[in-house]
């Protein structure tokens, strides 16, 4: 089956390049010029992954991922000029998956996409329920809901990744190397700062207080550390 690919992109340089890179029978590639037709087009060709442009007219690529996000967790990749890091967090923080600089180096842009979509995919091989301090912090991931103290909270694709990732391995070192190596893939050794930004997100959604985890906690010199069964105060 191919992999159907979206860009919401309003350059038409930027549609015939990629257009080029993924080529069926590995992809199906559609086009979107703005953020309306790109919301259409989500619904109805159902993209295995998202590639969003920021600077668009009328609506632009920040709204275009909040909206998507209000009813898909299709995965998304930014790219945009906007190279910022204070962008990348924008980005990242509003639902986004991954974050590209233009101008894109194609070749990567192609290893990126696979990259997502692999991470996409941890967890579905399992039938297993896990769960964590006595119920307060469940995962299904046949169908990817996860519960947080009974309530379903929502989590993109590399969060819930991340999550899948810490609960299978839990009480024990991990390292940056080996979280960034597992969960995002190829490609990614040294985005050290991704994969915090992550940590302070995962936090604030399963932490009964993320200012002092008892979950996710540091593991000084070495990376992070996934409690099972912290000892909570009463």
């Amino acid at each position: 089956m191919s992999i159907k690919v979206l860009l919401i992109d309003d350059e038409p340089m930027m549609k015939r390049m990629l257009a080029e890179v993924f080529r069926p029978p590995e992809f199906e590639f559609m086009a979107a010029p703005d953020g309306r037709e790109g919301l259409r087009m989500t619904y109805d060709f159902r993209p295995d992954v998202i590639l969003l442009d920021i600077m668009m007219p009328g609506m632009s690529g920040w709204e275009v991922c909040q909206r998507i996000r209000e009813f898909s967790p299709v995965p998304i990749i930014m790219l945009t000029a906007m190279g910022q890091t204070a962008d990348k967090v924008r980005g990242l923080d509003m639902g986004a998956d991954d974050y590209i600089t233009k101008p894109v180096d194609l070749e990567e842009v192609r290893a990126r996409v696979k990259a997502l979509l692999r991470r996409a995919v941890v967890g579905e091989q399992t039938a297993c329920l896990y769960s964590v301090g006595g119920d307060y912090l469940t995962i299904d991931p046949i169908t990817r809901r996860v519960r947080v103290a009974g309530h379903e909270i929502p989590l993109t694709p590399t969060e819930y990744n991340l999550l899948l990732y810490f609960v299978t391995h839990p009480d024990r070192p991990l390292s940056y190397g080996e979280l960034l190596d597992n969960v995002w893939g190829p490609g990614y050794e040294g985005a050290i700062s991704n994969l915090k930004l992550y940590i302070l997100y995962l936090r604030r959604k399963i932490e009964p207080d993320p200012e002092n985890p008892i979950y996710i906690v540091n593991e000084r010199g070495v990376g992070y550390r996934f409690v099972r069964s912290p000892m909570q105060e009463k």
